[in-house]
C-alpha cells in the first residue's frame, strides 16, 4: 500500500521541501520501493511507493504533465483499465506498461472534477491543476484507501496517515472530547470523516474535495451506496448467476496482476471462504498459491470453545491452492506491544490488536504484499438474517412465515422459547415499549449510567449533541427494515476516515483490500430481494446456491454460530486480570483521566470473581474503557 502527502500554501509563502521530507519519512513504511516529492512555489506533493501489482513496476510518481500543468500523486489499483482505455482511444499495446496512476491523470484531463466517478477500484489521489490553481483530492467509492487533511489559516495539508500531518509543526495534536466519549460509551453514530483528533478530518468514500489557491474549499459526493437498477426485478436464477459472476470479478481484479502471491485472513466463515475458493483458478494459472492465515486454538485442544480450525481443514481438503498458516496465542494479550499499536492506528485500537498483528506478521513473513479478508460481507452479499421472522410478520407474509419458522429453529440453534421471545416478540414490540422495558431494567437510570464514563463528562457531551443515546451499542434503536439496517451500516463504513486495519497492515508491508466492499458487490447486494437473502432457514441462502461447488459440502448445512476472532479470549482475560486491576489503580491517580473515566465502576468490575470472566458485552465494555484511559495517558505523555 503506497502513500501520498502534500501541502498547499495560500498565505503567500512557498512550500518548504524539508516539511515534505519529514512527511515522507513518517510514511517510510509505506514506501519500501522509493519516496519522492516535488515542491513548486505554494504547492508540494509527495509519494511513497510500494509495488503490489505488475503495473507498479512502471510507476514514477509524482506524475508531472508539464504541458497541461498537472501534477498527480495516487495510491491506487484501477480495475476498469480496459474500459478507460477505450474512452481514451488507447489500445492494449498502449496500456501494457501504463501504471494505474496514469489512468487517473488521463481521466482528470477528460472529465475534470468528475473523474473519480469514472474510476473503479481502490484509490486515493491528489491532483494539482496549475492552470485552474486548485488541488483536487479523491477517494474511492467505499473508502478502501485513505486521505486525511488539516486546514490552517495559511495552508492545507493532506496525507494517507494522520501521523504524517503531525510532521508539520503547525498541525494540532489535540484529542477530540466528543470522540473520547463515543469510544467509552461505544456509540456508533456516523462519523462523516471525523477522526479522534481536533482539526483533522478524513475524506469520506465516494467524495472529491477541491481546494483553491486562495484557500476556498468545496466538496462533491460523486457516489453513494445504492441498488444498481440493472439488477432489480430479476428471477432467482439471475441472482444466483450474477452473485457468482460479480464476486468472482471482485476477487480476480485483486489477485490477477500481483507481483507476489496474495494472503487472506481466513476465518473460514462464508465470506472469507468464498474469497479463498474464487481466487483459485487465477492463482493456479499463475503457478501461485493463496497464503491463508487463521487464528485458532491449539491442535490438541478438545474443550468446548469453538475454533475455526475444523472449517479451515475442510477448506484445505477441497482447495489445493491454499497455503495454510495457523496463528495460536501463546503469551500474547491486550498489553502486548500496546504502545506500538497506539502509534500505528491513528485511533484507539481494538482489544485484540495482538491477534491481528500476529495474523498480519505471518502473512508478511510468508511473502505476501496484498492481504484480503471477508469484512463487509454481512452488509453486502450475505446478511445474517437477524429479525427476519419479525420482518416477515410485519409485512403480512403469513405463508412465508409458516414455511420459514421450522427451518429457522433448526439452523439458528435457538429454542422455541428463545425464538418467540427474541426473534419475534421483542422485534415486533413498538420502539417506545422496548425502550421502556430496557429503562425499567436499569431502574430508569440514564442509558449511560452503568457504563464507566465520568457522569459530568457524559452529561456535557450529551448536551453538546455529541452522543446519540439510541446509537449506544446494546441500546434499543428505531425499527428499520433489514435493507435499511444494512444501508445504515454501509454508509457508516463509507463515512469513516479510514477502513479497518489498513494502517496496521501497512506496518507489515501489506496492502489491505476487501473484495466484499467492492462497489459492484455493494450495488448488486442492495438489489437482491430480501426473500433470497434468507430462505429455507438459511441466512446465506443465495451464497450457498451460487457457490455450491466452491464451499466445502459441509457449509450447506452449517449452523449460524460464528467462530470467534479470538477463540482464547476468556483464558487471556483471566491471565491479565490482576494486571488490569493494578493498572486501573495506577491510572485512577491521574486527575485528568478521572474527568473522563469513572474508575470506581472500572475497579468494581475488575474486582469481580475471575471465574466469571468471559467474552460478554459487559467485560468488553469495561476493558474498552480501560483501553481508552491507557490511550489518553499515552497520547498526552507523548505530546506534553
Amino acid at each position: 500500500m503506497s502513500a501520498i502527502f502534500g501541502i498547499l500554501r495560500f498565505d503567500g509563502g512557498t512550500v518548504n521541501p524539508r516539511d515534505l521530507e519529514r512527511m515522507g519519512n513518517t510514511l517510510a513504511h509505506r514506501g519500501p520501493d522509493g519516496r519522492k516529492f516535488v515542491a513548486d512555489g505554494p504547492v508540494g506533493l509527495g509519494h511513497c511507493l510500494m509495488r503490489v501489482n505488475q503495473e507498479d513496476l512502471f510507476e514514477r510518481q509524482p506524475h508531472v504533465d508539464r504541458d497541461a500543468d498537472f501534477t498527480l500523486v495516487a495510491d491506487c489499483r484501477i480495475d476498469n483499465r480496459a474500459e478507460l482505455a477505450d474512452a481514451f482511444g488507447l489500445n492494449a499495446a498502449n496500456i501494457r506498461d501504463m501504471p494505474d496512476s496514469a489512468f487517473i491523470l488521463r481521466a482528470y484531463k477528460k472529465w475534470g472534477e468528475d473523474c473519480a466517478a469514472h474510476l473503479l477500484g481502490d484509490f486515493a489521489f491528489a491532483i494539482w491543476d496549475g492552470r485552474a490553481k486548485k488541488l483536487l483530492l479523491g477517494r474511492d467509492h467505499m473508502g478502501q484507501r485513505s486521505i486525511h487533511y488539516h486546514k490552517a489559516i495559511g495552508f492545507f495539508a493532506f496525507a494517507t496517515e494522520i501521523k504524517a500531518l503531525w510532521a508539520l509543526p503547525d498541525v494540532p495534536r489535540v484529542l477530540s472530547e466528543a470522540q473520547i466519549a463515543k469510544n467509552i460509551l461505544m456509540e456508533t453514530s456516523p462519523r462523516e470523516g471525523t477522526t479522534l483528533f481536533e482539526g483533522i478530518f478524513g475524506l469520506c468514500g465516494g467524495t472529491a474535495r477541491s481546494v483553491t489557491a486562495d484557500g476556498r474549499m468545496s466538496i462533491k459526493q460523486y457516489w453513494q451506496p445504492h441498488s444498481d437498477p440493472v439488477h432489480l426485478g430479476r428471477d432467482e436464477t439471475y441472482y444466483i448467476d450474477t452473485y457468482r459472476r460479480i464476486l468472482t470479478k471482485a476477487v480476480e481484479c485483486r489477485v490477477r496482476r500481483l507481483v507476489r502471491p496474495p494472503a487472506l485472513l481466513l476465518s473460514a466463515g462464508y465470506d472469507s471462504t468464498a474469497i479463498a475458493g474464487l481466487a483459485g483458478p487465477v492463482l493456479t494459472a499463475k503457478g501461485q498459491k493463496l497464503i491463508t492465515v487463521s487464528s485458532v486454538l491449539p491442535e490438541d485442544y478438545r474443550g468446548p470453545r469453538p475454533s475455526a480450525r475444523q472449517w479451515v481443514e475442510l477448506c484445505r481438503r477441497d482447495m489445493p491452492h491454499l497455503d495454510i498458516h495457523y496463528v495460536v496465542r501463546r503469551h500474547e494479550n491486550i498489553f502486548t506491544d500496546i504502545e506500538k499499536a497506539f502509534s500505528t492506528a491513528d485511533l484507539i485500537p481494538g482489544l485484540f490488536h495482538y491477534v491481528t498483528d500476529a495474523l498480519l506478521r505471518e502473512a508478511s513473513s510468508a511473502g505476501a504484499r496484498l492481504v484480503m479478508d471477508g469484512l463487509a460481507g454481512d452488509e453486502t452479499l450475505n446478511p445474517r438474517g437477524g429479525g427476519t421472522l419479525a420482518d416477515i410478520l410485519r409485512t403480512g407474509q403469513w405463508r412465508r412465515f409458516l414455511a420459514e419458522f421450522g427451518p429457522h429453529l433448526r439452523f439458528s440453534g435457538h429454542s422455541l422459547t428463545e425464538t418467540l421471545r427474541n426473534d419475534i416478540v421483542w422485534q415486533l414490540a413498538p420502539y417506545w415499549a422496548r425502550r421502556t422495558w430496557q429503562a425499567a431494567r436499569r431502574r430508569f437510570a440514564p442509558a449511560w449510567a452503568n457504563r464507566p464514563i465520568a457522569p459530568e463528562f457524559a452529561k456535557a457531551e450529551i448536551r453538546a449533541g455529541s452522543i446519540q443515546m439510541s446509537r449506544l451499542v446494546r441500546e434499543t434503536r428505531p425499527i428499520l427494515c433489514r435493507r435499511a439496517r444494512r444501508l445504515d451500516t454501509i454508509n457508516g463504513s463509507v463515512n469513516r476516515a479510514r477502513f479497518h486495519l489498513v494502517n496496521e497492515a501497512a506496518t507489515f508491508g501489506l496492502d489491505m483490500t476487501r473484495p466484499l466492499a467492492d462497489k459492484r458487490v455493494v450495488e448488486f447486494g442492495l438489489a437482491i430481494p430480501e426473500e433470497l437473502q434468507v430462505k429455507n432457514g438459511r441466512d446465506r441462502y443465495l451464497g450457498c446456491r451460487a457457490l455450491a461447488d466452491i464451499y466445502p459440502p459441509e457449509f450447506q448445512t452449517r449452523g449460524r454460530q460464528q467462530d470467534t476472532f479470538e477463540p482464547d479470549v476468556a483464558a487471556m482475560l483471566k491471565t491479565v486480570w490482576p494486571r488490569l486491576q493494578a493498572e486501573t489503580e495506577r491510572l485512577s491517580t491521574n486527575a485528568a483521566l478521572r474527568a473522563y473515566i469513572d474508575f470506581d465502576k472500572l475497579s468494581k468490575t475488575f474486582g469481580a470473581e475471575v471465574a466469571g470472566l468471559g467474552p460478554n458485552f459487559e467485560t468488553h465494555l469495561t476493558v474498552r474503557a480501560f483501553r481508552v484511559a491507557q490511550y489518553i495517558a499515552w497520547f498526552r505523555r507523548g505530546n506534553a
